[in-house]
């Protein structure tokens, strides 16, 4: 009469778990597949030589524990990729702190001496083109006439100064530029330069915001161009 020798479960899990914390660098799906071989293999030992275990679920449990180990691999490899996205692109924000950047809009910052400057974007062609200086309180300060703008991107600029000629007080301003499209009077798409003051972290997952002068916080996507 076949007999089968008695397995002694505790006494198994234990050493396990001695196996365990001998390895602590191991990931939790390496373990727990390591821990369902050393099982399967003690079952396959000591099985019933007359009523033999079936290997079928064994191998498609393995399976799913290697197929487990190889995504936990995989997401630890994207978070080290994404750590070292936002730590190139901390450094590329950086570097842009006390540089000259062009983007959308029409918030220009006056410091009293240098022009404010900007362009058109191209693709609107306009007749009788007007640009409109308006302080923080939406006041005009000044008005003059651009002329014809062509399809082309057009430059433009303020030299700081009132109706008058008067210069005035350093601070945030609004660029409005208006000229004739097909007969109607309609506003411009402009962009204009500002200096890069500081760079903000806005999240915990290291979302990063650029200061202008001009009073804009934009992210490093809206940036045209680097003057």
């Amino acid at each position: 009469m076949a007999t089968t020798e008695a397995l002694s479960g505790n006494s198994y899990l234990d050493s396990l778990r001695l196996d365990n914390k001998a390895s602590p660098q191991k990931s939790a799906a390496a373990t727990d597949k390591d821990m369902f071989m050393q099982l399967m293999l003690a079952q396959l030992k000591h099985q019933n030589p007359l009523d033999p275990q079936d290997g079928t679920e064994f191998v498609a449990q393995l399976a799913q524990f290697s197929s487990l180990e190889g995504i936990t691999n995989l997401n630890d490899s994207v978070k080290d990729i994404t750590s070292m996205y936002r730590s190139s692109q901390t450094l590329q924000a950086t570097a842009l702190v006390g540089r000259e950047v062009l983007v959308d809009g029409d918030s220009v910052a006056f410091d009293g001496k240098n022009a404010a400057l900007g362009v058109i974007n191209a693709g609107q062609a306009a007749s009788n083109a007007v640009m409109t200086i308006k302080d923080s309180k939406g006041a005009v300060v000044n008005s003059m006439t651009i002329g014809d703008i062509t399809s082309s991107e057009t430059a433009f600029g303020w030299d700081g100064t009132d109706m008058a000629g008067n210069t005035v007080a350093p601070g945030k301003y609004k660029v409005l530029i208006e000229g004739l499209v097909d007969n109607k009077r309609t506003a411009l798409l402009t962009a204009t330069t500002a200096r890069v003051n500081s760079v903000s972290i806005v999240d915990k997952s290291g979302g990063m915001k650029l200061n202008l002068t001009n009073g804009l916080a934009i992210d490093n996507s809206e940036i045209k161009q680097i003057l």
